[in-house]
């Protein structure tokens, strides 16, 4: 920890003793035959430092640090290459190394957004604003060398500016930011900085709340399940905000062993906007035709999790069904916490049954998959999703939304009804140590829905202790909420990063054939639960609160994903 903090303050040494003196210094060290443009650039560069520094202090983390590092690795022309755009010339245009620079610090400024560090990204980016002018003023011929060890050259032309600096300078020989460090923080690795990040909506899907697509569907190219038996293949994913491409083709193929049939999905998608870390308004065009297996459940779990307790267990969380046809759609980013979907989707329904009924350690056998209504469906899908969350994966805030429609009436296909639905997540830091979450969520349909569009709850994602899917409805409610403590002191001897949580689930649907909502209609369950390595692995037990002829006894699963 300490030589991670010694090479991130020898960084940002290393910044200043190049480009950053006090007027007093610069007029002992510099040569009067600094050119004026230059001088703008030492000015800015002083303010730049300053700042990083508030940010190195506040966030110990490798990536922040990394980049500060490789920033003054690009200035001093020396050091381990860590920011991937030094050259290997020793004589670099220098107005080329500050837009390199510049574009870094930017991605600085991005970092601190999503931390909650608004007003030191604010006076980042004015800085940084700055930073650009002095570089459209200076010349395309002021150049930076490095002569020795400690001695650098700046030329502007004929002139040449040499600056001595050596990092003891500037070393903090009392360690007193160590020890504060030391004190306020841990240093986690990059994976780790990576979970914690904020993540907004359609940039890094892997730390969204959302799994499910109303657009396109994400699968992946290694799954086990009841009708499929094991699917090998490969995949590539769509864009999202966060890649670096304009264009894509993505998709999957791969065969399913138990049911002795390929699988595929072939698509294409192009950006329109400025590549990676543009938060401006952005729109991806793209579409695809697919003969796959899909479900609806994906909001329950995910496809990994499922998996594994398919193939360990005999659970499969899933209901499935056929889709054989091609969907056409755009996806537009309105800000950075909003985007816009909307497509049209025509497809060709047919049932899957139950193939395989083999699991590592044996148990009950798979319950069946239910038969669908077989048939052309076609229809436009619209969503609004949005929201920023933060370190989904170990202690989540912010929140998250969902909107979604399916327009299927008037088209002309074997059916003709809308649905509608509505998911609203939000999580709340109560204390460092205590975080609240919540999620709402209900659906209702128009026209006659085929039982594959229906709403289905119990067990697993939704109302836990109940059977899996046992309540079917085409008005749906949901609600479910669990209390959090991080890292309790029981633990502490044991393992770190565990958590312990309570929860309550409740939930309707009109299985009854009343369409009013009625809390008599209502299934409820509460329990509690342990969560290791933050919420990665989670073991929890579930009470049915009403017994709707299933029984009262608990439930106990061990879960390998964040509930919600």
């Amino acid at each position: 920890m300490i030589l991670r903090m010694k090479r991130t303050f020898t960084a940002i040494a290393l910044i200043a003793a190049i480009f950053v003196q006090q007027p007093a210094n610069a007029q002992e060290r510099v040569a009067s035959t600094v050119p004026p443009e230059y001088e703008s650039v030492v000015y800015t560069v002083q303010r730049v430092v300053g700042l990083l520094q508030d940010v190195t202090q506040r966030h110990a983390s490798d990536p922040i640090s990394n980049q500060i590092l490789s920033i003054s690795d690009r200035l001093s022309m020396s050091g381990p290459v860590t920011g991937g755009f030094r050259s290997n010339s020793s004589d670099e245009d220098l107005v080329a190394i500050l837009k390199d620079v510049e574009r870094e610090l930017r991605s600085i400024s991005r970092s601190l957004e999503r931390r909650g560090e608004d007003n030191l990204a604010e006076r980042l980016d004015e800085v940084l604003d700055d930073l650009e002018k002095a570089i459209d003023e200076a010349g395309s011929d002021t150049r930076i060398r490095r002569s020795s060890k400690d001695r650098y050259e700046i030329r502007k032309g004929s002139s040449k500016v040499k600056i001595i600096s050596k990092d003891d300078d500037w070393w903090d020989e009392d360690n007193e930011w160590e020890k504060e460090d030391r004190k306020a923080h841990r240093f986690p690795n990059t994976d780790r900085w990576h979970s914690d990040a904020s993540t907004y909506v359609g940039e890094f899907t892997h730390r969204w709340p959302f799994r499910e697509q109303g657009i396109y569907r994400n699968i992946p190219a290694f799954r086990y399940n009841r009708v499929e038996g094991f699917f090998l293949g490969f995949a590539r994913a769509p864009l999202d905000w966060s890649s670096y491409d304009r264009g894509r083709v993505f998709g999957q193929v791969g065969y399913a062993l138990g049911l002795e049939d390929w699988r595929w999905e072939a698509g294409a998608e192009t950006r329109l906007g400025r590549a990676y870390h543009n938060d401006d308004l952005d729109l991806k065009l793209g579409g695809s035709y697919h003969v796959n297996t899909n479900t609806n459940d994906l909001w329950k779990s995910s496809w990994a999790e499922n998996t594994t307790a398919a193939a360990l267990f005999k659970h499969d969380f899933f209901d499935y069904y056929q889709t054989e046809g091609w969907t056409a759609y755009a996806v537009a980013r309105i800000t950075p916490f909003a985007q816009l979907s909307a497509g049209f989707r025509a497809d060709t329904y047919s049932s899957l049954s139950k193939e395989v009924n083999w699991s590592l350690f044996g148990g009950d056998d798979f319950r069946p998959n239910p038969g669908i209504v077989a048939g052309d469906m076609k229809s436009f899908v619209f969503s609004l999703e949005g929201g920023q969350v933060r370190s989904f994966n170990s202690h989540p805030s912010g929140m998250a939304f969902r909107l979604e429609a399916e327009i299927g009436q008037g088209l002309g296909g074997d059916f003709d009804f809308s649905r509608y639905l509505g998911d609203l997540r939000g999580y709340a830091r109560l204390t460092r140590d205590a975080g609240l979450n919540l999620r709402l969520r209900g659906g209702f349909t128009e026209g006659t829905v085929p039982v594959q569009k229906a709403f289905t709850l119990g067990g697993t994602g939704s109302v836990r202790g109940y059977p899996q899917n046992i309540f079917l409805g085409s008005r749906m409610i949901l609600a479910n909420a669990e209390l959090m403590l991080f890292d309790p002191d029981i633990f502490d001897f044991i393992l770190d990063d565990v958590a312990v949580f309570g929860l309550f689930d409740a939930g309707w649907t009109n299985m009854s054939g009343q369409n009013e909502f009625s809390t008599d209609d209502m299934v409820s369950s509460a329990g509690f639960g342990v969560a290791f390595d933050d919420r990665t692995f989670r073991l929890e037990v579930a009470w049915p609160l009403k017994n709707m002829g299933t029984g009262m006894n608990p439930s106990l699963w061990l879960r390998i994903a964040p509930s919600f």
